[in-house]
């Protein structure tokens, strides 16, 4: 999440807050620029709310007195990194001069702006000088023509930060998208920073996910593999484009092995795919639409036994056509047994799909043994069909 938080007297809809708002959403990134009240200390409530209630890493980013805000809330555990865009450091001095009716600069109106509110900002004080190592988690947006504010108090204040000073300019920043690709590299953010030692929406290791990988099927796991092998080699072209070739040629290489593994895989299922199948159709299982390939298998094996010509191929289409034609009873016996055997698995693939329409349990957990298949057919009045799809 990233979060902007504008300068005094600005809202969340100013020009550099919709200008971020565009970057980030262009890049999938999760982006707020809240409107804050003038009043420090709810300003600072409702930016700590913000922040925690989101669930994961937060980067901020600060204009002017935003910029003071920031680095205040820079110490939450929550906050990972934050870019100042010439920021505020003694908004207890400058701010005094608009003691009164101060401007709201985007409509022209006015709020009172108090003693007390310039006596809140002095608890949001912070100093590195106990822990001058966070400053690496700060880039800092600073130019010499800042007509409000003095760039040298924040340079001085923020030595060892990321610093970028540029002559001319003005306190809005001029030309800040030039920096936005740099602000997205320096919070790790967006397509380029998208790997991660985990597996999003995974809860175990990368030991266990491979294990459960592997107890895919054959052609399943092929299937995975062939989506891996595009996806890498999408990274490798990326990789190239922005000249790095000698990663982006590592990475072809991967995935041109993971596509040969995918082959490979292929073949192993071509070898087991008929008696596997044919299983988990005996046992009451489904998978995908093989089970046409299974009946077909089943009624060349029967066609061979009951046929004197068993040594002939029922591969070859023009060789079963003739001998389907040798004899007019034998072959209307042989659809018949294909009429059987696929009307057995209509009446199965009704129970299941009554079974799982059922409103005393969730899809889930339908378990897939015989004798939970058996129990719902009875309740459903399939009982029959049942006995004689299994041969019981």
């Amino acid at each position: 999440m990233i979060i902007y938080i504008h300068g005094f007297g600005s809202h969340g809809n100013a020009s550099k807050a919709k200008q971020f708002r565009e970057y980030f959403k262009s890049i999938g990134e999760d982006f707020i620029a809240s409107s804050l009240s003038y009043v420090p200390e709810l300003a600072i409530a409702t930016l700590k709310e913000l922040i925690a209630s989101y669930n994961g890493e937060v980067y901020l980013i600060g204009s002017s007195l935003g910029g003071f805000y920031v680095t205040y809330l820079s110490q939450l555990p929550e906050v990972k990194k934050v870019v100042l865009i010439n920021p505020a450091t003694k908004p207890m001095q400058t701010l005094s001069r608009v003691l009164g009716d101060a401007p709201n600069f985007y409509d022209g109106s006015t709020f009172s702006w108090t003693q007390k509110h310039l006596d809140m900002l002095k608890q949001y004080e912070y100093s590195f000088r106990e822990k001058p190592w966070e400053l690496e988690n700060f880039f800092v947006l600073l130019q010499k023509g800042d007509e409000t504010l003095n760039y040298k108090d924040a340079e001085a204040k923020y030595k060892g930060a990321k610093l970028v000073v540029e002559e001319g300019g003005n306190h809005s920043f001029e030309g800040v998208q030039r920096y936005f690709e740099e602000i997205r590299s320096f919070f790790e953010v967006g397509n380029h920073f998208k790997h991660t030692t985990k597996v999003k929406g995974v809860g175990f290791e990368l030991d266990e996910l491979a294990k459960c990988t592997g107890n895919l099927y054959y052609d399943d796991l092929a299937l995975f593999l062939e989506e891996l092998a595009k996806k890498i080699d999408k990274d490798a072209k990326a990789d190239k484009e922005r000249g790095r070739v000698k990663l982006a040629k590592h990475l072809e290489n991967s995935a041109s092995f993971l596509e040969k593994s995918s082959k490979e895989i292929i073949q192993a299922w071509d070898k087991c795919k008929i008696p596997t199948l044919h299983w988990m159709l005996e046992n009451g299982f489904n998978k995908h639409n093989f089970t046409l390939e299974i009946l077909e298998k089943e009624i060349a094996e029967e066609f061979s036994n009951r046929s004197r010509w068993d040594n002939v191929s029922f591969n070859n289409h023009t060789t079963r056509h003739d001998l389907a034609n040798f004899d007019d009873d034998f072959t209307q016996e042989m659809i018949g047994v294909f009429e059987q055997k696929a009307q057995a698995y209509i009446e199965y693939l009704k129970t299941y799909l009554r079974v799982i329409a059922s409103d005393d349990f969730y899809p889930e957990d339908v378990p897939n043994e015989k004798e939970f298949i058996e129990q719902k057919c009875k309740e459903f009045g399939f009982e029959e069909s049942f006995q004689s799809y299994y041969k019981r």
